[in-house]
């Protein structure tokens, strides 16, 4: 009897897990919301008003990183987000082996495929389409380069792990949230859902080999600031 108890109450735990980590998904989405809202805003020659709507949803972003990180730490115990030059340069490390993923999945996609650009990276480059507000496409630079680093590190790797697999070996968690990560990277084909799942495994190791969350928002950062700055460049010489 005792033993069935102590199941349910470890679904019960799972359960609760799995909801807190929906509902911090759910705010993580704020930012990103306020934005597709103020696009239009944006689009109004009103420089003072759209300056202050920038500063006002950067506040928000960091409000919102704030709570959900202080949240992960009390979880985890990981607190350490000091980083030295060695820590950058390992990070770095981590990202090319990331980008030699990146283009041995493209490669494979061009030639059975015909495409080698997967569904998400369509979609963002026609979010920095050239008919759209100069302050959107900046925001959106900064979900890219930022908020997607830290807080999709934070809900696919870090929280998972603090409450659902804080016991488990660490090829479990990996696979799936490695799983979960591709599925919301908009994965069209079996080539492309297997790229975005090794960049997620590979991100996951980055962090579980040393229990440090910000070692993997590094390698995010990395895999995602040259492609940010490659789409402004682009946006800005169309202009």
């Amino acid at each position: 009897m005792t033993e069935g108890k102590s199941v349910f109450k470890k679904i019960g735990l799972f359960i609760l897990g799995l909801l807190i980590i929906l509902a911090w998904f759910l705010v993580s989405e704020i930012p990103t919301l306020i934005l597709g809202f103020l696009m239009p805003v944006f689009e109004k020659p009103q420089l003072f008003i759209n300056i202050l709507l920038m500063i006002f949803w950067l506040v928000v972003l960091v409000g919102i990183i704030y709570l959900i990180w202080r949240y992960y730490m009390k979880k985890s115990g990981d607190k350490n987000i000091k980083l030295s030059g060695k820590d950058i340069w390992r990070a770095f490390v981590i990202f090319l082996v990331g980008r030699v993923i990146v283009i041995v999945g493209t490669i494979a996609m061009t030639m059975i495929y015909g495409d080698g650009q997967s569904q998400n990276d369509l979609v963002i480059e026609e979010m920095f389409g050239p008919d759209k507000p100069v302050f959107y496409v900046l925001l959106l630079a900064v979900v890219i380069a930022i908020k997607a680093p830290i807080l999709e590190e934070l809900l696919f790797r870090g929280l998972p792990t603090a409450l659902l697999f804080k016991k488990s070996p660490m090829w479990v968690p990996m696979l799936l949230t490695s799983l979960v990560f591709s599925s919301a990277h908009l994965s069209t084909n079996i080539i492309s859902f297997a790229m975005y799942a090794s960049l997620g495994a590979l991100m996951y190791w980055a962090y579980a080999s040393r229990g440090r969350i910000i070692d993997s928002m590094m390698v995010h950062f990395f895999n995602n600031i040259f492609g940010a700055i490659a789409l402004l460049v682009t946006y800005f010489s169309s202009m």
